[in-house]
């Protein structure tokens, strides 16, 4: 048996005055939601643990999912987007990522406990609700740069490649995991999703600027570096 684990992305939201952080749902955003909670509340698909960030669009989109569901998510604070003040670390250690010592840390350390910005807490949290729900499913809704932290700390040799991607909101990126070892099962997954209803925001820009220092040149060094 294995707990599955789904990271979804919040939906389609609107900057008040520049500000992302406090910024709501747009009508997109509350069909892409509901329609997430239609997809959760089929019996096949749905979750025993829900938990979201607290930011005003991932409440948002847990709200509307919960009441599709039947369930209320459980605020966790350390899955919020990427923070400014995490950036300089951040940008420094994953230009070092390269290097052997660095490679061989993170290599050592999926799935369990990491020092690493952003990651750290990501990782965190996501070890705490796991251990509550062993060889349960789990719905988490967070955000573009989480998701990316996530998949970055379970699957270190493509970095580059979940930083640079942004995923598409209210999309689903469903891991299994058993112990340390993580499967990534769908990444980026909007089948439940009409056309019509899909979006790929950009992400806050804090998540911008770190996306900046994953050139896709660099990308392809480390790949390359991998392979050797």
């Amino acid at each position: 048996m294995a707990t599955e684990l789904l990271l979804i992305r919040h939906g389609n939201a609107v900057r008040i005055k520049g500000d992302y952080y406090h910024a709501p749902l747009t009508k997109l955003g509350r069909e892409q939601a509901a329609q997430t909670g239609e997809f959760l509340n089929d019996p096949k698909n749905q979750v025993d643990g829900f938990y979201a960030s607290p930011l005003h669009r991932t409440r948002e989109t847990a709200k509307i999912i919960g009441e599709k569901i039947g369930k209320e998510a459980e605020m966790q604070i350390g899955i919020q987007e990427v923070r400014y003040f995490e950036i300089p670390a951040l940008i420094f250690l994953e230009l070092l990522s390269i290097s052997d010592p660095i490679e061989d840390y993170l290599d050592a350390r999926v799935g369990k406990p990491i020092f690493w910005p952003v990651e750290k807490r990501v990782s965190a949290v996501l070890l705490e609700i796991i251990v509550k729900h062993p060889n349960q499913r789990i719905a988490v809704v967070a955000h573009a740069g989480v998701i990316s932290a996530a998949l970055s700390w379970y699957f270190p040799e493509k970095r580059w490649r979940w930083w640079r991607t942004t995923v598409s909101n209210c999309s689903i990126t469903r891991f299994k995991i058993e112990g340390t070892h993580a499967e990534l099962l769908a990444f980026n997954d909007i089948k439940h999703l009409s056309p019509a209803h899909i979006s790929t925001q950009p992400p806050a820009m804090p998540v911008e600027i770190t996306k900046d220092v994953h050139p896709v040149e660099k990308a392809l060094v480390f790949e390359k570096t991998k392979k050797e």
